[in-house]
């Protein structure tokens, strides 16, 4: 049964729906909130990888209020996504879904940091929800965010093309985007001005 189980599923999971939300305090305080639903594929699910990739320099800090996590960041040597391991408190069995949260502290004292979202859809997903929270912007702040795409496997390098403007909510200074229903095989993008 295992083997036909990995045969079938080259995942360990499936995601099911992701919520993203990045809260800029100020100009240099970060908080990121992801809560990702998940289904596994596999008789005995521990753990999973969360990978992410922070721009800024200065290392953030990674907890879960769902899971159990050390903290410990494995970077990667190349230009892929680093990882941190979420180790579930109760082991998850095939086809068993469950709720699971990353949260990093993030600390972009030099400027470094990039102003974008992005999520990586490799299968069909329902929804992705992007918040983007400025609470430092002024109450005249109004500049468009830009919803863009990009190919996931392309023979050449791409760049993202913008697939819809966004507007600025002044009121919760923030802006929100949701994807419903991907299409496969691109990256997906949420960008702004600092």
């Amino acid at each position: 049964v295992c083997k036909m189980v990995n045969k079938e599923f080259d995942k360990e999971y499936l995601k099911l729906s992701f919520f993203t939300k990045y809260e800029c305090i100020d100009q240099t305080h970060i908080i990121y909130d992801g809560y990702r639903l998940i289904q596994s594929k596999r008789p005995f699910l521990s753990d999973i990888k969360w990978a992410f990739k922070w721009s800024g320099t200065k290392q953030p800090t990674i907890s879960s209020t769902l899971q159990n996590c050390d903290g410990k960041i494995i970077a990667n040597t190349s230009n892929d996504y680093d990882h941190v391991v979420l180790k579930f408190k109760k082991a998850l069995f095939y086809n068993e879904s469950v709720v699971v949260h990353f949260h990093a502290d993030m600390d972009d004292v030099d400027g470094t940091a990039q102003p974008h979202l992005d999520v990586k859809i490799e299968e069909p997903i329902s929804v992705v929800d992007f918040r983007v929270i400025l609470a430092y912007k002024d109450n005249n702040f109004s500049e468009m965010a830009k919803f863009m795409r990009k190919p996931i496997n392309s023979n050449v390098p791409t760049d993202y093309h913008t697939h819809e403007n966004v507007a600025f909510n002044p009121h919760s200074k923030s802006y929100e985007y949701i994807l419903t229903n991907p299409e496969v095989g691109y990256f997906y993008r949420l960008e702004w001005i600092k």
